[in-house]
């Protein structure tokens, strides 16, 4: 049923905040009524919603799916008593409403993904692939081009309870789990395979979100996107490393509100069959990098969503 992450609504005390910040990173922004939305550039669907409220909160997610998924995904609701209800948020009516255990609320809608209008990724040349030939990767006196992530990849979400969401998101919305650490984090992607993950579900006390994680096109784009983000004002929190879970480079800066955004590249791909993959159950420490810049800090794991 859910193929792919569609966009995420999230409340925030000031909208311009916002937009300074993720315009920053590389989206492109466009009021919609009352709300703020952002996308990625050359890239025709919304990413994030920003909802102005009194305060910072995971508001919503949206999942794509199609006709069929959609379908069997309201008989499976209806069916283990998940209500469906009208869209409570002006401006995003289409599809299936409903909470998760959490009391989060999800919207399932029909939506096929969108293309990325970018230039390919550049070629990389490792040993025995050389492919790319007479073409610098950079050049000398030439500034690179501004970073522009390619798409919302997924969000890592904290649950008082992982299992039981891990269970809510793959008997009754078809996800499927790739990796986990005990009671403590999952690793979900779709149902149609794809990316290693879409969704992860972290333990806390409470609802909230830890992470938000765009695709760009390579590790230099990782470094130059955070550097950007740092050197004004933003603070660092975890990388340059390589995550164990997903195997994708990673650094992660601290937003405005102090959850976090991610850049990514070189996420594992694993089918719809399952063919071959087998799921990881390690320790926190096991699965969260095979190496990093420095370790992670105290307060990675913290969320600092209010009660």
């Amino acid at each position: 049923m859910i193929h792919a992450l569609h966009h995420v609504g999230i409340t925030v005390p000031n909208l311009e905040t916002g937009r300074s910040f993720f315009e920053l990173f590389g989206l492109d922004s466009s009021p919609c009524g009352p709300d703020l939305v952002l996308h990625c550039h050359g890239r025709d669907q919304d990413q994030l919603r920003l909802i102005e409220g009194p305060q910072k909160r995971l508001t919503y997610l949206s999942f794509a799916t199609d006709a069929d998924g959609l379908r069997l995904a309201g008989q499976r609701l209806a069916q283990n008593g998940v209500r469906l209800r009208d869209s409570p948020f002006r401006g995003v009516e289409e599809g299936l409403w409903f909470q998760d255990p959490d009391g989060l609320w999800v919207n399932l809608r029909d939506a096929p993904a969108a293309r990325v209008q970018q230039a390919p990724a550049p070629e990389v040349n490792v040993p025995g692939h050389y492919r790319r030939q007479t073409t610098r990767a950079f050049t000398v006196g030439v500034a690179p081009p501004p970073v522009r992530p390619r798409r919302l990849g997924h969000l890592i979400k904290f649950s008082p309870d992982v299992r039981r969401s891990v269970h809510f998101y793959t008997r009754l919305l078809g996800m499927k789990e790739s990796d986990r650490s005990g009671d403590f984090i999952s690793f979900l992607r779709g149902a149609k395979g794809g990316d290693h993950h879409l969704l992860a579900l972290a333990h806390s006390t409470h609802m909230g979100y830890h992470h938000l994680s765009f695709e760009v096109g390579s590790v230099d784009e990782i470094e130059l996107g955070a550097r950007r983000l740092i050197e004004a004002g933003y603070r660092d929190c975890f990388g340059l490393g390589r995550h164990v879970a997903g195997s994708n480079f990673f650094h992660y800066v601290r937003d405005p509100w102090n959850s976090l955004v991610e850049m990514y590249y070189d996420m594992d791909q694993i089918p719809e069959d399952d063919r071959g993959w087998q799921v990881l159950d390690g320790t926190p420490e096991q699965v969260t990098a095979v190496w990093a810049r420095t370790p992670p800090p105290d307060d990675f794991a913290v969320n600092f969503e209010a009660a």
